[in-house]
């Protein structure tokens, strides 16, 4: 994939804005086995953010079930599973919408309240940008520098929400995991509530922490969104299930907004099934636990390696030597695909996203990036 160069800058409450590309997709397990010449069944994908127990054995035959009734249209008001939502969070029907994903929900909601421009603070999922970008917004970046970790200020978000109308924030963000407390964030929700700002808080990595999320504020007001997705944690990307929660009135605008039947049958119940699949969910936080720290361990102590603090299911690393996108290649040709971080904005050609996955799987990458970065 080729780089796109963006003007950075490494001062926090810069104002000067620079258009961000539309998007910068991730490569595809498809296309990476294509471009090396692999077969899927020989390759280890570290590169996708993704559960890697796979989805919940609930979900799957919730799913086959609902193939049986595919000469039937879904329910457009997605009614079964705003219910599901609602009761494990303790909010209100509602109060909850969803999407083909939720990425689909950040397309629609730059589309269904217009705002003129968007704060997005880099590096961030190149998403938030395409879509205000898509809607006709001005994107405003706010680059974070490296030097305090890309760790978001409150303070310094309080400066570069004057003017704008909108916000993207992602907690945990992506790809430096960063999780910002629910302190921090109401902090800063109270800032945007103080400026006028709609606030969108995309959590789609928040299920693999203890943090508290901000879903239960999100609720009681009109100017906070928070973003779920099925995808990650839950393991399901290939049905594109995710929802956003917010004050009844707003929740009401985006589904005036929102084409109908954009969620199929097999995807309602799988998810509803996956809510409720709490052996799954403990299962997976403790394999998170886990391996998390074991790879992180193991990466942490490779020579020319620097580790950032994060709590996704992911790591965000710098490598000295060599560039990331040669040691990706390498990587790569040995069955490994990890993520060259360089088409984020605000990232350069150091740093790389490696997906924490099982630990058999785990161990075969550590040998192969310290056989290649011990030569």
């Amino acid at each position: 994939m080729q780089k796109t160069e963006v003007q950075k800058t490494d001062v926090v409450n810069s104002r000067e804005y620079v258009q961000p590309p539309l998007r910068v997709p991730e490569e595809t397990l498809h296309e990476a086995v294509k471009r090396y010449g692999l077969s899927e069944r020989d390759v280890i994908d570290f590169s996708s953010n993704v559960n890697p127990l796979g989805p919940s054995s609930s979900a799957v035959r919730a799913a086959k079930r609902a193939l049986t009734e595919m000469h039937l249209y879904p329910d457009p008001g997605m009614t079964g599973l705003r219910k599901a939502i609602a009761r494990y969070f303790g909010i209100k029907p509602e109060q909850v919408t969803c999407g083909n994903g939720s990425t689909e929900l950040i397309y629609l909601i730059p589309r269904v309240f217009r705002p003129r421009k968007v704060l997005v603070p880099m590096p961030a999922f190149t998403e938030y940008a395409a879509a205000a970008s898509v809607a006709g917004a001005e994107v405003v970046p706010l680059y974070l520098p490296e030097r305090t970790g890309f760790r978001i200020d409150p303070l310094e978000i309080a400066f570069a929400l004057k003017g704008v109308d909108m916000a993207f924030l992602g907690n945990p963000n992506n790809p430096t995991g960063l999780l910002m407390t629910k302190a921090e964030m109401l902090e800063i929700a109270n800032y945007a509530l103080e400026q006028g700002v709609r606030l969108v808080i995309d959590e789609a990595f928040m299920d693999f922490t203890n943090a508290e999320s901000t879903i239960k504020e999100a609720v009681q007001t009109s100017h906070l969104i928070c973003l779920r997705s099925f995808s990650t944690f839950f393991g399901m990307p290939g049905l594109r299930i995710g929802y956003a929660v917010s004050g009844e009135s707003v929740i009401g605008e985006i589904q005036a907004g929102q084409e109908p039947w954009t969620i199929n049958r097999a995807a309602e119940h799988a998810a509803i099934a996956a809510l409720n699949d709490w052996r799954y969910t403990k299962k997976t936080l403790r394999l998170m636990e886990k391996e998390r720290e074991r790879l992180l361990s193991a990466v942490r102590i490779l020579p020319g390696v620097e580790t950032f603090p994060g709590s996704a299911n992911f790591l965000f690393i710098k490598v000295a030597e060599p560039k990331a996108a040669l040691l990706a290649h390498k990587l790569a040709l040995r069955g490994f695909l990890i993520r060259d971080c360089s088409s984020f904005p605000g990232l350069d050609s150091r740093f790389l996203r490696i997906a924490v996955r099982t630990g058999r799987e785990n161990k075969k990458l550590i040998l192969a990036l310290r056989e290649l970065l011990t030569r």
